[in-house]
């Protein structure tokens, strides 16, 4: 080796050599900046689970299972004769005052994050998706199922998808709320072992189904949410959402009051 290539090829350690991470070709989001605590479509999913149950109250569907078939329960030889409608109107009534609060709280929670996050429009899609693949998984074990639980556990599947997939963009200051989310469905499915009246078949369902939208949905966070509420497919996603609870509405609204 002469003198001049000395002089090109200089003595480097490899282990000096910087390496360049994902994480540093982009900024941060920080996941919770902005987040109000009146999450408007989870709101209003709250506010009909609520308004149905005062339904259950008035006509007595609580004591007779029956009676809470016909309003819209999920019942397999009922969606066998066609009632598709049951896979989502199911999601909307429950079976008392305890499993209706303990849904409530868990739906307030996930879906302010879930709405923050994918926004309004996937958001919808997202629960109402959810909560019918929920109900056809619970189809295989035949039960008369009902409460909103199926969709909440895609949304909690939906949320740790997009959070491992955006692992590098996304930032969580507080993690102590997937720690009270884990308990929550650790519990609720160990429940579902010892009591038979909990549908476990819905919850895994759900939560397959939420894991799914969750891995390929992307976060309006990281994109300029007034274009992203614009694009065709968002549209597109909304108006399925839209439809599908408006055609569940032609049966199942009717059915409320007897």
């Amino acid at each position: 080796m002469n003198e001049h290539d000395a002089f090109l090829e200089p003595d480097v350690d490899e282990e000096e050599i910087p390496v360049i991470e994902a994480s540093m070709l982009q900024p941060t989001v920080d996941f919770e900046a902005g987040m109000g605590w009146f999450p408007p479509v989870t709101s209003v999913l709250i506010a009909a689970c609520i308004v149905v149950f005062g339904f259950e109250i008035a006509t007595g569907a609580l004591q007779n299972l029956n009676r809470l078939i016909e309003m819209g329960a999920l019942e397999a030889a009922q969606v066998a004769k066609g009632e598709v409608w049951r896979l989502l109107s199911c999601e909307f009534l429950h079976g008392g005052a305890d499993h209706l609060i303990g849904n409530m709280l868990m739906l307030y929670i996930l879906g302010l994050a879930c709405e923050h996050g994918f926004g309004r429009s996937q958001f919808l899609f997202l629960y109402v998706a959810a909560a019918v693949g929920a109900s056809a998984v619970s189809l295989i074990d035949a039960k008369t199922s009902v409460g909103a639980s199926g969709a909440i556990f895609g949304l909690a599947g939906a949320l740790i998808a997009l959070f491992r997939r955006q692992k590098h963009v996304l930032r969580v200051r507080d993690h102590r709320i997937g720690f009270v989310v884990g308990i929550w469905a650790i519990y609720t499915i160990a429940m579902g072992f010892i009591n038979p009246h909990i549908d476990n078949m819905a919850h895994m369902g759900g939560f397959i189904i939420g894991m799914l939208l969750g891995s390929c949905l992307p976060s309006v966070l990281i994109h300029d949410r007034d274009e992203f509420g614009r694009r065709f497919s968002t549209v597109m996603l909304l108006a399925t959402a839209c439809v599908m609870i408006a055609a569940t509405s032609l049966f199942f609204v009717p059915r409320l009051s007897g």
